[in-house]
């Protein structure tokens, strides 16, 4: 199963395999896909290439309110129409701090967070890790 989100490949060529009552964990770097795969299974997002079957009943047309799965959501307090820049300088413009220190703290924050090349992108482009940072 594979998700693409623009240019972003955020789930590429997955193949999983979960027994009934098999416990398994989803480990690995931010940006890497894993709440996608989540969002996915749960029927939050569909796929572009591939299928989704649970007790071997496909779930290509299960809407998410009627899949066997659960969901726990992540809580952004971050606004979706504005860039990642104008969302950790927001508190700041409200401090009305001129516009060269604004620009320099939040360039200092993104460095602080390992984002330098994401500040121009909306929530809707990041990973869910991302969008905790």
């Amino acid at each position: 199963m594979s998700k693409h989100f623009g240019k972003v490949k955020a789930v590429e060529a997955v193949n999983l395999e979960i027994q009934e009552g098999e416990f398994f964990a989803l480990l690995g770097p931010s940006g890497c896909g894993k709440t996608t795969l989540l969002r996915l299974l749960a029927g939050f997002e569909f796929p572009d290439q591939g299928d989704i079957f649970i007790d071997q009943q496909p779930m290509g047309a299960v809407p998410a309110n009627l899949r066997p799965t659960n969901m726990v959501f992540q809580n952004y307090a971050i606004f979706p129409h504005l860039s990642v820049k104008q969302n950790i300088g927001y508190g700041l413009r409200k401090q009305k701090l001129d516009p060269q220190n604004l620009d320099r703290q939040v360039n200092d924050a993104l460095a602080l967070i390992k984002m330098e090349g994401y500040g121009d992108r909306t929530s809707d482009e990041l990973s869910g890790g991302q969008r905790q940072r």
